[in-house]
């Protein structure tokens, strides 16, 4: 669903997530921005070499080349605007008639599953 929303816009998560670390906690380099975003980056993901470009090549952030540092612009920044205001619909149309103890019931068991398919130390 959020997929899907970014992507009518010809955007990954990836993209998102760069813009809203540049619009809402300031200028970054490379690196930092790889450390802050590494959770989240899935191996073969796009690099965050190709989401610099595309989202330089749209205005969005600038890249001083002496510092090394990304920042949003002011297109930038009503860009990550509407971005949010979308993924906000989209968050409060998923979460319709969920409480949220059944939000963080379903996490929970989720995330046990998920820990249960990983490799344990006895091999089991």
């Amino acid at each position: 669903m959020f997929q899907q929303t970014l992507a009518d816009r010809g955007l990954t998560r990836r993209h998102r997530q760069v813009l809203h670390n540049l619009a809402t906690a300031g200028p970054h380099d490379a690196r930092t921005l790889t450390e802050k975003l590494r959770p989240f980056w899935d191996e073969g993901a796009v690099t965050l070499d190709e989401v610099t470009t595309d989202l330089e090549a749209r205005r969005w952030i600038t890249h001083d080349a002496t510092s090394g540092t990304y920042a949003a612009t002011p297109e930038g920044g009503t860009a990550h605007a509407e971005v949010e205001r979308l993924v906000t619909a989209t968050r409060r149309r998923l979460m319709t008639d969920v409480t949220d103890e059944e939000y963080v019931g379903t996490v929970t068991v989720l995330a046990r599953m998920c820990s249960n398919l990983e490799p344990s130390p006895t091999g089991r």
